[in-house]
Order: C-alpha cells, then structure tokens, then sequence
C-alpha cells in the first residue's frame, strides 16, 4: 500500500523524473516543528443562490496534501491542511486571512476566491510574505504588481480570445455585445471584448449593464438595435439565467446566440436556465468530466484527479458535479514543485521559482501547459482554455466539447 500511495503522489505531483519532492528534511531551512500548514480560506457560510465554494476547495486541497504526505511530505515535512471562512464578506475576509498568516507554519494560502475579497486581503499576503494561489479571481488588474499571488487559471483577457477564436473560425457570427453587471468582472471584459474583437474578424457593439436583479428586455434589445448577433453573458449565472429569460420572452433566441465565460460552467447555472440554456457556448478551464470526450482523452494528471475526487468524495447534490475542483488542487501541485524547485518553504524563494515554472499538460490537473513569468503569474495562456456548448439530452444536461485540452 506504501508504494501504491507513494506512486499515487507521484503522479498528483506532475510527475516525479527528477524533482526532489519527498525527503531531504534539512532543505527546509526556517519551518518550524510540527506540520507545515496549507491553509485554505473561502466561503463555507454565507448568503448566496448557489453551493459556497468552500467545501469543494478544500476537498481539493485535502486530497493533494494527502498524496504528499502518502508519498513522504515534502522536503521531510508533512503537510496540514486549515481553512477559514470568509463568508463571502470583505469585512470578513481580511480578518480571516490575518488570522491564517498569523502562523509561521502557514507556507501557501489558496484563495479567496472574488476579486473584491482578494482586494481587501492582497496588502497582508504580501506584507506576510506567503505564496498565495487564487483559483477564480477575475480581476486583471489586481494581478499586476504581485509578487506572491499566483493564478490557477486564465486571465480575463485571456479568456476573451478563446472565445473570440471559437466565434471568428467555428461560426458564421461577427457582430457580438455584452450584458452583464457594472462590476469590476463586468468591466474588465467589456474592455477585453474592445480591445481584441477587431483582431478576430469581429465588431464589438458595445455593452449593455444590468442591475443584479429586474427583467432585462430593455438591455436585450438594445442589443438587436445594435446588430449584435451574438450576446456574451455576465459571468453571474444568475444574472446570465435573466439575460437568457429576456431573449426568450423576446422570441430572439435565432437573432442572439448567447456566449459566456467559466462562469456558467457550473451545473447551477443550467438549473437556473433551463431550456434556455441549450445551446449555450462558453470558454473555461478544463471540464471534460461533463463532456463527450472519453475519458481515454483525458490530460493524464487530469484524469488521475478526477477519478481520485470522485472515488473519494463522490458527486454534489445535483447527482452530476464532483465535489472537487482541479484549480485548486493544481494551486497545491504548482506550490510543490516551486518549493522542490527553491529547496526550501522560504516564501520569497518558493515565490521566485514558481514564477520559473514551465509544466506539461500531461503533468497539470488543469489539462494544460502552464507557463509563468516574473510578469505573468496566470497559469494558462488563451491557448490552455477549452471551449464547451451546453447540452441537454434525454439522460440530463452535459457538454459537448468544441475546442481545448483533452479534445
């Protein structure tokens, strides 16, 4: 059993040729006795319409610290997982996150997730010190400038031309808009979507802003007036779901196609759909588990995740979803390598060699090559994205998958 969890760690790490992952306890210059502690913060209470996060994340998080300490620990250490909730509050957040860094034994913080929640929690990670992984944080610009926050997915300006490339090479469509919230997601794609849609062959026609709640009829025909022929929708499946309900009532549905980010990759989304969801085409990190693709397909690393998850923590409530999510476990995968990398938990060194990591797609959970620089610290470049169409067939929903890793 050692060895088949020592392997098993193996290949959770991306790979074992050459990487000096387990052993060496006098290369973790500065860690404290005891534990080295990952420490996971997000919602796990709150106010929200759909599944809080939490509970998924840090079933991710768990099962690769599990495999590294299968497999030995790292550098000689064990790890620990501890978690804080946030309760999707940015009141909440710093203080949850203060609290965590607090330990010296905390080397890696995963999350928050929201852009406003990272705002407020950005100046204490970097003050602490500790590399920090962000699983889904759509705002660019708070990005720039880090030193010690990584991203385990796409940037917005990344995602666009997924979605773009898809749109100029796999359809007739040419003139796109967007609906969505005035937020700072919202915002950050309606510049993305200026900016780069003439480079696709594609007019932008602009954006129509939304309030988080009320009929959207008037925003959908601003768009028809404006010869969209294809509308992206809000990143807020809820918000996304009103947008679809207004084309309907419209009877626009052949006028508009609708378009989307990851955030209507969720299962949730369809269920606030429904029909209406049909047909929906979006651009997102990896979800082949959901798709058509066989699994024989698959990334390796990505793979091996999903049966681990699935095995062990079984699918959501909705009877469809696993209850794990690959950004996160790939945030422990990519902190393993870089501390292997810099021979030490040392945060400035672990953050120094993590922005040196080159790993194969075959090695990343998230399916994809994943490339950093000292500039860009987003795991998956536009061209690590997949691109996926709702579906519903007699069994339920499912997607079909149209471009992107493990296709």
């Amino acid at each position: 059993m050692r060895r088949l969890a020592a392997a098993a760690a193996c290949l959770a790490l991306a790979g074992c040729g050459g990487m000096p992952f387990f052993g060496g306890a006098g290369a973790a210059a500065g860690v404290p006795a005891g534990p080295v502690q990952v420490a996971l913060v997000d919602a796990f209470t709150g106010t929200s319409p759909y599944p809080l996060p939490g509970p998924s994340l840090q079933n991710s998080v768990q099962l690769e610290v599990d495999a590294i300490n299968a497999g030995g620990g790292l550098l000689g250490s064990r790890l620990q997982l501890v978690a804080a909730d946030d309760q999707l509050s940015p009141v909440a957040t710093p203080a949850a996150v203060q609290g965590l860094l607090a330990s010296r034994s905390v080397r890696l913080l995963v999350g928050p997730s929201l852009a406003g929640l990272y705002l407020g929690a950005r100046p204490l990670i970097e003050s602490a010190q500790v590399p920090n992984c962000l699983t889904t944080m759509a705002a660019d610009d708070l990005m720039q400038g880090t030193r010690y926050s990584f991203r385990a997915g796409a940037p917005a300006q990344g995602n666009v031309p997924s979605l773009l490339g898809y749109v100029q090479h796999g359809t007739q469509l040419r003139r796109i808009g967007l609906v969505t919230q005035e937020d700072g997601s919202g915002q950050a794609y309606d510049r993305a979507l200026s900016d780069q849609a003439s480079r696709f062959g594609l007019q932008y026609v602009g954006a129509a802003f939304v309030a988080p709640v009320g009929d959207q009829k008037a925003q959908v025909q601003q768009m028809l007036k404006q010869g969209a022929d294809a509308v992206v929708l809000s990143d807020d499946p809820a918000t996304a779901a009103r947008t679809l309900q207004a084309i309907t009532a419209l009877k626009a549905g052949t006028r508009l196609r609708a378009l989307g980010f990851s955030g209507l990759s969720g299962y949730g989304f369809v269920q606030l759909a429904g029909d209406a969801a049909a047909g929906v085409v979006f651009a997102s990190t990896i979800a082949t588990y959901l798709s058509d693709v066989p699994e024989v397909r698959w990334p390796a690393a990505y793979r091996d995740f999903v049966k681990r998850a699935q095995a062990r923590f079984g699918r959501a409530a909705n009877g469809v979803e696993m209850n794990a999510v690959p950004a996160a476990a790939d945030c422990v995968v990519e902190w393993a390598r870089a501390v292997a990398a810099a021979g030490s938990f040392d945060g400035g060194r672990v953050a120094s060699a993590w922005q040196s990591l080159d790993v194969p797609a075959t090695e990343s959970v998230l399916g994809a090559r994943e490339r950093f620089t000292p500039d860009d610290h987003d795991a998956l470049p536009a061209d690590g994205l997949s691109v996926y169409q709702w579906v519903k067939n007699p069994n339920g929903w499912g997607l079909k998958q149209l471009a992107g890793p493990g296709g």
